[in-house]
C-alpha cells in the first residue's frame, strides 16, 4: 500500500488518510411519485432536509450526502447489535428502496492543511476553496477509478466512496497522490 519514502512524504505534508472501518453505509433511493412523504420523513429521521442537488447534510449523527438524482448515501457510525439499514427501511417503509452498502463500499477520509492542494491536480474537480466548499459533493472519476467524493462539512478534508472491489487500486492512487511532496 505505501512505503517508507511515501510515509514521510505524507507527514511532511500534515496528510492523514483514513481507511474508515468505523462507519455503516445505506443507499436510499426515493420511490415514484413518494418524494414528499420521503421529505416528511426524512426531515423528522435526520432533522435536516434529504439534499437534492450534490451537497452532504449532518443531521441527527448521520451524515446524507446526495449520491445522484433522488438517491443518497447515509454514513452513520456503527453501533453494535443494530442495522441501520433496517431501521432506515423501517422508518422509510413504502417511500424509499433501502439497501445497506457497506460490504460494497469502502470510505477513506483525506485530512489535512494540503489536502486540497495534493488532491487538485490528480482530480477533474476544481477543489478551489470558493468553488468546492464545505459540504459540497461529486460524482467522479480517480485514477479511472469510480467514485464519490465530498468535502466535510467543517472544510477539514474530504471523503471518498469507492467499490470495494477497487479499494486496493484507489488506495494506492490516494497514498501515492498525497505522499507526492509539495514544497513548502
Amino acid at each position: 500500500m505505501s512505503d517508507p519514502h511515501n510515509e514521510a512524504a505524507l507527514k511532511r505534508n500534515g496528510i492523514k488518510i483514513t481507511k474508515r472501518e468505523d462507519v455503516a453505509m445505506t443507499h436510499v433511493a426515493l420511490r415514484r411519485g413518494a418524494q414528499s412523504e420521503l421529505e416528511k420523513r426524512a426531515g423528522a429521521l435526520f432533522g435536516a432536509a434529504l439534499p437534492p442537488t450534490a451537497r452532504a447534510v449532518e443531521g441527527a449523527g448521520k451524515l446524507v450526502v446526495w449520491a445522484g438524482p433522488e438517491q443518497w448515501l447515509v454514513v452513520e457510525p456503527k453501533s453494535g447489535g443494530k442495522d441501520p439499514s433496517v431501521e432506515l427501511a423501517e422508518a422509510l417503509k413504502g417511500v424509499a428502496s433501502i439497501v445497506d452498502v457497506g460490504d460494497s463500499r469502502v470510505l477513506f477520509r483525506v485530512e489535512g492543511q494540503k489536502a486540497t492542494e495534493i488532491l487538485a491536480p490528480g482530480m477533474a474537480i476544481d477543489f478551489h476553496d470558493q468553488v468546492f466548499k464545505p459540504g459540497d459533493v461529486a460524482i467522479t472519476h480517480a485514477s479511472h477509478l469510480g467514485v464519490i467524493v465530498w468535502r466535510l462539512p467543517d472544510g477539514k478534508g474530504y471523503e471518498f466512496a469507492c467499490a470495494r472491489t477497487y479499494a486496493v487500486a484507489f488506495s494506492e492512487w490516494l497514498y501515492e497522490t498525497c505522499g507526492k511532496l509539495i514544497p513548502a
